[in-house]
Parts: structure tokens; sequence; C-alpha cells
């Protein structure tokens, strides 16, 4: 029964890592009156769903590319290593922008918006053309690709306002 859950939180990873930085925001948001709504989210969904994830995508694709490659529903491929190194890179500049000021931040935010976005259009490539609807494809992977650059990119908004 634990290996399950612990199986369903791996093949999930980044909405698991969304809905501790939810957790993180409530209690960061309960526990410190002082710092605004939109540094807490900032904080805690660059930190988990973006940049923990993306180290965790380097491991699974660098040290792992057989069975990532099969929970996408991709053949394995050199190639995954180049992908595992971009997303050591985007996971490190997440997670450094924890306390970063806002041009990082935004750097940050610009440069994974582009790479997440365009992995979702290229999942749903592959859902289109492939009928590819394998768990790392089309399941939570998909979604957070899409949902943590949006949520992210109205943060950096309401940070602006702040940053005047």
């Amino acid at each position: 029964m634990s290996a399950d859950i612990i199986a369903l939180l791996l093949s999930n990873f980044p909405l698991s890592m969304f809905v501790l930085a939810l957790i993180l925001i409530a209690i960061n948001r309960l526990v410190s009156k002082k710092i605004s709504s939109a540094e807490i989210i900032y904080r805690w969904i660059s930190l988990f769903p973006l940049g923990f994830t993306a180290i965790y995508a380097f491991v699974m694709h660098a040290f792992y590319p057989e069975f990532t490659a099969a929970t996408i529903g991709w053949a394995s491929s050199p190639f995954q290593y180049e992908v595992a190194m971009a997303d050591l890179g985007f996971g490190a500049i997440a997670i450094l922008s924890f306390r970063a000021n806002y041009g990082f931040r935004l750097a940050t935010v610009i440069a994974n918006t582009f790479w997440l976005w365009g992995d979702a259009i290229g999942h749903i490539y592959q859902m289109i053309s492939q009928q590819n609807y394998s768990v790392g494809n089309a399941g939570s992977w998909f979604w957070m690709d899409i949902i943590i650059p949006l949520l992210l990119l109205i943060t950096m908004c309401k940070l602006k306002k702040y940053e005047k």
C-alpha cells in the first residue's frame, strides 16, 4: 500500500509538489502577515513545483532514461541527456529565485514558461498525432506544464506592483 502511494506521488511529481506548495503557502500566510501574498506564492511555487520538479526530471532523464521514456510514451533517445541538462539548469534558476530580485525572477519565469509551454505543445502534438495518452505525456505532468507558468506569470504581475 505505501509503495503504491509513493509510486502515485512520484508518477505525479509536479502535482505532488504543487499540493505541497499550496500547503506551505497557507501556513506561510498564516504565520507572516508582513510578506505580501504574491511574494509568498512566488517563493513556494518557484521552489517546489517549478524548481524541485525540474531537478527530479533531470534525475529521471539522466539516470533512468529508459524508464522515463516509457512513462512518457517515447522510445529512449540520447537526447534525453540533453533534456536532463536543460531540466537541471531551469530547476537551478527556479530554486535560486526563491529570494532573488524581481529581474532574476522575471527571467526565471520567462525562460521556464517557454520551456514548459513548449513541452505542453509537444504533449498536445503527441496526443493528437500519436494518440499518446501515457501518464507522463497526458497526465498531471501536462497540466502542470500549463498551470505552473501561468500562475507564476500572474504572480509576477502582482510583484511588479510591489516593486514600484
